[in-house]
């Protein structure tokens, strides 16, 4: 899979085809996103449903294929990546701006599954149409002991492959251990938004406007992690 995200791009004379459609997908997911939640604003539940889910199982499928194959950024952050400008702009705008877009892209990930099961459960399929329902949602204690014992045998599981079977770097391993202690704390915070969101529908409406953004800033730090790779500070 890394021969192939390194062959030549087709947007820019230095891009690689990986960075092209890595770009090309996220202003796709993005417009998918933005476009359900329009959707959703209509009060099209069925249709804002289907195309979140898809939107959702895509992105997944890529993303983590993705970022998977190049360590989820860390090879850019080890300065390996082939950005060409001064040593200046690359510590103090390039770097902040790609842990931005990462950390990004966990939070829209991890926003993205909490999204739809919630949803699942704020809503009744009434008349074989998804509506959201005004009514009190909390988690059962078990079903959050379950997730978390989950969560880190898949943390476990993970690190071992890294370690002893992939033979990654350290910071590989710490940028996932990050993504599994986010998303741990997505759950772990959920008790907090229980309290906080007591009402499902609102909940829902409420976390979806911040899902929305999240999207959206992710479009513009890719789009200029992208531009300043491959258009402005190209390596050559």
């Amino acid at each position: 899979m890394k021969e192939l995200l390194a062959k030549p791009g087709f947007l820019a004379p230095s891009g690689t085809f990986g960075a092209d459609l890595s770009y090309l997908l996220a202003v796709l997911f993005t417009v998918m996103f933005l476009y359900a939640w329009v959707l959703a604003k209509k009060g099209l539940g069925t249709q804002h449903h289907k195309l979140i889910f898809l939107s959702m199982v895509s992105m997944l499928i890529y993303f983590i294929g993705y970022y998977y194959a190049r360590q989820l950024g860390v090879l850019t952050l080890e300065g390996k990546e082939g950005f060409g400008g001064p040593e200046e702009v690359y510590k103090n705008v390039f770097v902040p701006i790609l842990t931005t877009h990462l950390i990004l892209v966990c939070l829209g990930l991890i926003f993205s599954i909490y999204m739809i099961f919630q949803g699942f459960r704020a809503c009744d399929k009434i008349d074989g149409e998804y509506v959201l329902q005004s009514r009190e949602l909390k988690s059962s204690p078990k079903v959050f002991k379950s997730t978390m014992v989950i969560l880190a045998s898949l943390w476990a599981g993970n690190q071992l492959v890294l370690t002893f079977i992939r033979d990654k770097s350290f910071a590989a391993s710490l940028a996932w251990a990050i993504i599994f202690g986010v998303i741990a704390l997505v759950v772990f915070l959920e008790k907090f938004i229980e309290k906080s969101l007591p009402n499902g529908a609102k909940r829902h409406r409420i976390l979806g406007r911040a899902t929305m953004i999240i999207f959206s800033l992710i479009l513009v730090t890719s789009t200029l992690v992208y531009l300043m790779l491959y258009v402005v500070y190209p390596k050559t």
